[in-house]
């Protein structure tokens, strides 16, 4: 029996066995299928219309897809079963790119020589081009990491990689095709793209490991360290045809547990090595990075915070995409919001940003309780607040929202109500309340209050488009003077980009010697602290706690 798989104008048709699965079928193909919660039926994010034999809805679809989507067809590719010939249409939004920014045009001289910056995140794969002569930055553009057909979290990928060397095979091509796609998304005529003439990746030590079929059993199991830390300094080979004839590819060394080179591509940007006095830098991401100085010694730690600072696993999360919400303002007197896109067009849905900024205001009007708990009725918003068809309670964001599934544009979306759920809440707690204790271990294991750090940074893919308001009124990171925080985009892209010169690695694998990494499985202190932190400040303070 045959599966036609259609995205655009690519179609693609494989021969299947019985029972597989529309998701299993569509990942054979080599499209890209998204998947966070990796197969199990409950993020209800990999919804697509298929036509033909099929085994009927089970429970999961009948909770997951409304009447008027069971009625054209959509189904959820985890849980619906091959039973003869079928034929699958991809949404467009299935894939997720995006321009970042254009910084300048340096790289359309004829002589410049070219470098290539690649951040493969656990969600979000970024790349920049750099003029090598000159060190400037001058594009960058993003897209979906295809991985998360396996799931949105690592620890999902990795065992899915241990089942064996094919899916191994498969979530490495799955990397290097997201790869592809940020730099397609560049949109480099062919002859710029060849005069790249260096390239260097940098990844948290999973997406390492994953991308080059590396052995991972010690990554997902106790000591949960990488098979190699080692740095790769001209790796072409290992990719093909994927990059340019000649162009050296470059893997900076990793530091230790999951914490890779995307960290030390921050340390290295943020100058942790030369800083003088006590900072800090956080990686907001699904697998997020904590750093702390105390201007002498660097400490480092990865926490799984999940990917809700991304926009997944959220009833009405969205990436970076035109009409995305990245703000939000909850007027107390006519219980209305003022929603912020990108764009300014109709909203598609909450990036991280625009859900930190959702829950700290509903927190300061009275709708969110302290435990993260939305209340049941409220004397000026309770007519946004009801429960879903399980129960679960939700807040109307607004009922001008648009559908982007199915639709080529804007123009053809269709209107939809956008939602926050409990759930949505809860992700959010877990975040940032592994943000939070990951923070206060590192700065307690070098002695440091607070008071003491002279920067914070926050950084990862919206790390620009973050409100330092929401992040101290949820309680986020420790109660720091706002002065000090400073949010910045792309800080482990940026560190990528440095570390294409060769002394600028060579600092790099210094660094890297250098760090050291805090297990935070192996403190005592740390899930007294995740507990204590998933809770919200009282209203109007930031929150302190041990």
């Amino acid at each position: 029996m045959n599966v036609t798989v259609t995205y655009g104008t690519d179609e693609r048709t494989i021969a299947v066995e019985p029972e597989t699965t529309l998701g299993e079928a569509i990942i054979a193909t080599g499209l890209p299928l998204e998947q966070p919660c990796a197969g199990r039926g409950t993020c209800h994010k990999c919804k697509v219309i298929a036509q033909g034999a099929l085994s009927p809805l089970d429970e999961k679809e009948l909770a997951g897809l409304t009447a008027a989507e069971q009625a054209a067809d959509y189904r959820l590719a985890c849980r619906a079963r091959v039973r003869g010939d079928v034929d699958v249409t991809l949404a467009p939004i299935v894939v997720y790119s995006n321009k970042m920014f254009r910084a300048c045009d340096d790289y359309k001289r004829p002589d410049a020589p070219l470098g290539l910056a690649v951040d493969l995140g656990s969600t979000t794969v970024a790349a920049f081009v750099t003029t090598l002569d000159t060190g400037s930055v001058c594009l960058g553009a993003a897209a979906l990491n295809q991985q998360t057909a396996f799931g949105a979290d690592v620890i999902s990928r990795l065992a899915a990689a241990r089942q064996g060397p094919e899916t191994a095979r498969r979530l490495s091509m799955l990397a290097l095709s997201s790869i592809v796609q940020a730099v397609d998304a560049l949109k480099l005529p062919r002859r710029v793209r060849q005069r790249i003439e260096k390239v260097t990746i940098v990844g948290n030590c999973a997406m390492h490991h994953l991308l080059l079929q590396l052995p991972v059993d010690t990554l997902a199991e106790l000591p949960f360290q990488p098979y190699s830390t080692a740095a790769v300094r001209d790796g072409h080979e290992l990719f093909g045809d994927t990059f340019p004839a000649g162009a050296r590819v470059a893997l900076p060394p990793l530091i230790g547990g999951f914490v890779g080179s995307d960290a030390l591509a921050c340390l290295i940007y943020y100058g942790f090595d030369r800083a003088e006095a006590p900072m800090a830098a956080i990686d907001l991401g699904t697998n997020g990075e904590v750093m702390v100085t105390d201007g002498e010694r660097i400490l480092v730690a990865s926490t799984a915070a999940g990917p809700a600072f991304e926009g997944v696993n959220i009833s009405c999360g969205s990436r970076a995409v035109d009409g995305a919400i990245i703000g939000v303002r909850a007027d107390e007197t006519e219980g209305s919001l003022t929603l912020t896109t990108i764009g300014d067009q109709p909203p598609v849905g909450l990036t991280g940003s625009g859900l930190l900024d959702l829950i700290c205001e509903l927190r300061r009007v009275g709708v969110i309780e302290r435990s993260g708990r939305m209340v049941q009725d409220h004397p000026v918003f309770g007519h946004r607040l009801s429960k879903d068809a399980n129960g679960v309670r939700r807040f109307l964001i607004t009922d001008r929202g648009v559908d982007l599934r199915g639709a080529e544009s804007l123009e053809d979306a269709k209107p939809v109500s956008l939602y926050l759920s409990q759930h949505d809440v809860r992700e959010l707690q877990k975040a940032k309340g592994a943000i939070r204790a990951a923070t206060e271990i590192l700065m307690a294991q070098l002695g440091l209050q607070a008071s003491d750090l002279t920067r914070l940074i926050l950084t990862g893919s919206f790390g620009s488009q973050l409100n330092v308001e929401a992040v101290l009124g949820l309680g986020m990171i420790p109660p720091v003077d706002p002065a000090i925080v400073e949010p910045s985009a792309n800080g482990a892209g940026f560190g990528a980009a440095l570390m294409l010169d060769d002394d600028e690695f060579a600092r790099g694998e210094r660094i890297a010697a250098a760090a050291e990494q805090v297990d935070l499985d192996l403190d005592a202190d740390f899930n007294m602290r995740y507990v204590a932190s998933m809770e919200f400040p009282g209203r109007g303070q930031a929150a302190d706690h041990p």
